[in-house]
Formats: structure tokens, sequence, C-alpha cells
């Protein structure tokens, strides 16, 4: 008999033999070497060292296997928490992702304060916004993926750019976990009486994020869509976490229908208490005063909840006044107050006397009623110009500008007396938008810089027009190359236009200089650093309105750089005189 052990053994060697018998041959097929790359191996390979200094050591035995090394430059591995957050291509304006590669995070930081000191001119901070929204790499040095983030969010609540906030936001969704930029959208769109887009913001609300005021606006806006059961789901949870707040409670309650009855106290330390105050209100009134939040004297005005019946009460009506200059109440509500005060003929008719007797605000409502009334053009202008006086008097002239200008406006050009001209000019806001002159006995006001301002110039265009001026010019024995021709001469040979040979200008350029700090920063590489000082030099003024040697160092330096359609853009300002 054959043993149990015995037959194991025969069993484990008849099973060894079935296999080996089975093997398909390796002489069969070519050699493989599985260490090899193939194509796809090494595009792989490619992709995910990108340059990087890995090696793997090949076993070359079988009991070498557990042996391999795996060797890789730490110093090459790039930081994974170093995120690209931005709106633009980098292409888009010419820059690139490592635009502040090479840039201290202090120094950004420190500039940075100064713009946000000046009152920048739209052309600056158009630009300062393609700047810090391009994606780029943030510095490598003291300045955090997570700090530039705030940095940027901080700086689109402060200008309040919601639009770009939105973009912001929705283009970097795992990225961004700032409760702060959620809560700015929510209260812009609740205090414009906006239910439905404030609560499309609890999207962009995550997971991780901890707040209870966004938690609160979440529950209510779930009731609002119906969704009681989630709603009292994340209020149970919030409460499991500690939260304890008897005003939200009662009111939630009350929504939810657990309640039959619910407080009549309004709660005005926050828009959104003060929101749910007003919706469980069985007669809702309120007097807003010169405390009373921003946002909630927006919401007053956008549900038409404000009624100034009582227009002798110069504290409501400074009030309001007041609001409007901090931009929480909308201007154009002072200005219908204004014409809700009744003054008689006489007093319209010397209101430039009668108005010395009167309190503030009807002083200005007088003055304004008489602007409206009154066909003469200087009369007109001259009572401009005393309310304006009137509201700088109060420190409230930021309710006045719009209107002022909408006023300049309505007279026509050629009937504002010699006198006021510069008046009217300095006071109308109109954007230079009107039709370019061009003016081909001047280089730079020709039909050459249409090269610069319109998409997509063809050169050979811009060559043949060139040598149209250029031939006029020069048979004006008088004329000389000024310091915005030279502007022209150079942006045209940087962009590959040949110039003529007996063209001369570089007695008059080799005197412009160039800031040295602006030149090392470009020898440096510190892109995103030269953009932030070119924004502060233009700073609060227009680029129309700069002199002709910032305007040239400014385009030398973008022309460095090969920045053509930020120079472009401000070529297209700084050169044409427009009708």
């Amino acid at each position: 008999m054959i043993s149990l052990s015995h037959l194991n053994k025969l069993i484990l060697f008849l099973l060894f033999f079935i296999l080996v018998s089975f093997e398909p041959s390796l002489s069969e097929d070519e050699p493989v070497d599985i260490w090899a790359n193939s194509d796809d191996n090494q595009e792989d390979s490619k992709e995910i060292s990108q340059g990087e200094d890995i090696l793997i050591e090949k076993p070359i035995l079988s009991e070498s296997i557990n042996k391999i090394e795996i060797k890789i430059d730490e110093n090459i591995i790039e930081n994974p928490s170093q995120s690209v957050i931005g709106i633009f291509d980098p292409k888009e304006n010419n820059f690139n992702l490592d635009m502040w590669k090479n840039t201290d995070g202090e120094d950004i930081k420190k500039i940075l304060t100064r713009i946000n000191k000046i009152e920048l001119s739209n052309s600056s901070e158009e630009l300062l916004f393609q700047v810090l929204f391009t994606n780029a790499y943030p510095p490598k040095k003291n300045l955090s993926s997570e700090e530039f983030l705030k940095i940027k969010i901080d700086w689109l609540i402060y200008k309040k750019r919601i639009k770009d906030l939105e973009l912001l936001l929705k283009n970097n969704p795992d990225s961004v976990q700032n409760s702060k930029a959620v809560k700015f959208l929510i209260n812009e769109y609740l205090s414009s009486a906006n239910i439905k887009s404030a609560c499309e913001k609890i999207n962009l609300i995550q997971s991780k994020i901890e707040n209870n005021y966004l938690e609160k606006f979440k529950i209510y806006c779930l009731i609002n869509n119906n969704k009681q059961d989630e709603a009292q789901l994340i209020y149970d949870l919030l409460v499991e976490r500690g939260f304890e707040d008897k005003f939200f409670e009662d009111k939630i309650n009350f929504l939810l229908g657990i309640s039959s009855s619910t407080s009549q106290k309004i709660l005005d330390n926050n828009l959104l208490n003060f929101y749910l105050s007003y919706i469980t209100s069985d007669d809702f009134k309120y007097e807003p005063n010169e405390k009373t939040n921003n946002y909630i004297w927006r919401y007053l005005t956008s549900a038409n909840l404000i009624e100034v019946n009582n227009l002798e009460n110069e504290n409501i009506i400074s009030t309001y006044e007041q609001a409007a200059a901090k931009n929480s109440f909308n201007k154009d509500e002072i200005f219908k107050i204004y014409l809700k005060m009744g003054f008689n003929f006489n007093q319209l008719s010397n209101s430039q006397e009668i108005y010395k007797n009167l309190s503030p605000y009807k002083a200005r409502a007088l003055i304004y009623q008489s602007i409206l009334l009154t066909d003469n053009i200087e009369k007109k202008i001259r009572l401009s110009i005393l309310l304006k006086e009137l509201f700088i008097k109060d420190k409230i002239l930021n309710v006045y500008i719009l209107e002022l200008s909408n006023i300049l406006k309505s007279i026509k050009a050629d009937e504002i007396p010699e006198n006021y001209v510069n008046f009217v000019n300095e006071n109308i806001d109109e954007k230079n938008n009107n039709k370019i002159k061009f003016d081909n006995d001047i280089l730079h006001r020709s039909k050459v810089i249409r090269h610069f301002i319109e998409k997509n110039s063809k050169l050979s265009r811009t060559e043949k027009d060139f040598k149209t001026v250029y031939k006029k010019i020069k048979r004006n024995k008088k004329y000389f190359i000024s310091i915005k021709d030279i502007v022209v001469l150079e942006s045209l040979a940087a962009d590959g236009i040949s110039l003529p040979e007996d063209l001369d200008y570089s007695a008059l350029s080799t005197q412009l200089t160039v800031p040295k700090n602006l030149y090392d920063l470009v020898n440096e590489n510190q892109l995103g650093l030269v953009m932030l000082k070119i924004v502060e030099i233009i700073g609060e003024d227009n680029v129309y309105n700069l002199d002709p040697e910032t305007v040239y160092f400014l385009v030398k330096i973008l022309n460095e750089l090969d920045l053509k359609k930020i120079r472009n853009n401000i070529l297209s300002e700084a050169l044409p005189v427009r009708s």
C-alpha cells in the first residue's frame, strides 16, 4: 500500500510535471527584456519625471529583486503644495507660469501694500488685475500658494469685483477653502434682494469649511428650496457640534413648521439675521441709523423698505447722505429725496442767496432743483459748481460726482462758455472711447499706429502705411522726431518692421533713460514684479495723461520683455488723439 505521505508527494510531482509540460516555450517568441522601455513607456516616463533624476537599479539575479534601489533627486521635485491659481491663461498677455519664480514674496507684499494706498486709474487697475490673476506658480520664497490666494481674494473683495471672484472660485474649486470669499458673495447678492443667486453660492461651500454664518445660510436656502428634511439634518449636525443660537433656532423652527409663531424682534447684527427678521415679521418696521451695517442699508434700498416721509428731520436725511457717501445707500435715492422737498417760486428764483439760510441738506436740495429748472447754460454751470462746494463742505462729494457728470453731459459742447470749459472737462466722467483722429503729418498720430491699436494687424499693411507717412514727414524740413515718435519707431523695429537706413533718431534716443531698478528686475527675470512696478508708476494717472518720457521707458521695458499685448494696450491709450 502506498502511504499517505508518499501519495501526497506523488500528487505534487504530477502537478509539477503537468505545469512544465503546458508552459509556453520562450524560444517561440523574441527575447523579452522586461526592463527595456517601450515607446509608450518612454512617453509615460517623460510625463512623470519631466527630466527628474530618477534612477532605478535593474536587478540581474532573481535573489536581488528585494534589493531594488530608487534614487530620486529631491532638489528637482516641485513642492506639491504650490498650486497654480488664477483666471487667465499666461499666453493671453504673453506672461508665463514662472513669472513670480525668482521674486521674494516679501517684495510682492510690500509693493502691493503701496499700490493699495493709491486710487488707481482704470488703466492701472485693469493692468494689476491681469497681472495678479494670470495662472502662475507663487514665488519659491516667503509666499505660499495659500497666502497668494488670500491676497488675490482680498483684493477682489476690496474692489467688489463680484463676477471675477466667482470666476476665480469656479476655476479653482479644489484650491479654494476661503469662507470669507463665499460669505462676501452671499452677502452681495442677498443685500441686492437676489435670494436665488445668493442661495446658488452655497454650492461653493466645501465640507472642510466650518463657518456658522455660511452653514446657517445653507440651512435657510434648503428650506427655501423645499428641502426641509435635508435642512433639519444639517441643523441637527450643527447642534451636535456645539452650535447654539436661540434667535436662529426660533426662526428655523418657525420656517420648518415645527412652531406656529416666532419672535417679532428685529436683529440687525448681520445681514442674515436681519433678513430672517424681515421675512418672519408680521408688521416689519425699521429705521436705519449711522451704525446700521452697510449690507443692511443696501438690502433696505433693494427691497424698497425705505420710506422717507419726514423730510424735516435733518438727522434722518443726513444719515442717508452719509450712507450714500459710503456706497451703502443708493446715491440716486438722495436726489429723489431732494426732489420731494417743497420750495416756492421765490426760493428757487433766488436760490444762490436763499440757500445760505437753510440747513445743509435743504441747501443742497434747493440748489439741485434750481439746476434742473434753469435753461440758462452759464447759470446751470455756476449752480453745479456751487452744489459741488456744498457737498465738499460736508465731506460727501462722492454722492454728487456721477450726478454732476450727468448734468454737464446734458450741455452741448459748443454752448459751454469758454471760462467754464476746463471745469466741464474735468468733471465729466467718460471713458476714452471716442473715435480716433489720425494725422499723417505727425508720425505718432498717423495711421501707422493702427499697428498697435487693431488686433491681428498685418505687417505688410503697416510697412506700406509707414512708407507713405515717412515720405510725407521727410519732405517737411521743419519736422523733428519727438519722444513719442521714437516710441513708435522702436516698437515697430521690435515687431520686425524694417525702418529706412537714412532714418536716424539715435541722437535723441540716447538721451532717454530707463530707471536702473527696472532694468535690474528685467535682467533677473522677475517678470511679475516688473509688472507691479509698472502698475505703481502709472498709479492714479490715465495712460493718455502720462508724460512722453514715462511712456518711453514703460514701452522700452515691455519691448525688452516681449510683452506685446500689454505694450499695445498702453500705446493705444497714449498715442491717439480722439474726438
